[in-house]
């Protein structure tokens, strides 16, 4: 059985709700931590939700403005978003018929009718974190705790010589 899926808000029609992975991974934890083992139907919609998000591909096209705002009006008018108008009109001109969506007493979270933007490029990795120890490292240390004052561990020379003579015999 296919439960709806909603590309745009990357959320799943289950049990007469809009659930993201979140949500759902979410709900199976409640579910396991209260003692219900019957998650094989929240677990099956988490695995379409996720197997269709990875099969998706953001496609951009160019607009005139009268266009673009014709589209934005159309989209508050229906209460769809730019692209499920967009997806139903290019299904319709080559002949696929799209499965219409259940229409929830509320729409699916994050359920927006921006214009589809092309993809931002990936932002670049974090910075590794410094090294942090817990309270009683630092008092094992000697080091002075401060409250709301956050600790950063560095390494100094007289340091490395002092933890060199701690592994000689």
């Amino acid at each position: 059985m296919s439960q709806p899926i909603d590309v745009d808000s990357e959320a799943i029609f289950l049990d007469g709700h809009w659930y993201t992975r979140e949500d759902l991974a979410r709900r199976i934890k409640a579910m396991l931590d209260g003692g219900d083992f019957a998650v094989a139907r929240p677990s099956a919609a988490l695995e379409a939700l996720t197997t269709q998000m990875a099969s998706v591909r953001t496609l951009a096209f160019r607009a005139s403005a009268e266009l673009a705002d014709a589209l934005m009006q159309e989209a508050q008018r229906t209460g769809k978003t730019v692209g499920a108008i967009l997806r139903e009109a290019a299904a319709n001109a080559i002949g696929l018929q799209d499965a219409p969506l259940p229409q929830p007493s509320a729409p699916p979270p994050e359920h927006s009718s921006r214009l589809a933007a092309p993809a931002p490029a990936p932002a670049p990795a974090p910075a590794p974190a410094a090294p942090t120890a817990g309270p009683g490292a630092l008092r094992a240390a000697g080091v002075d705790l401060e409250p709301d004052r956050p600790v950063e561990l560095t390494k100094r020379k007289e340091e490395e010589n002092a933890e060199q003579r701690w592994f000689k015999a």
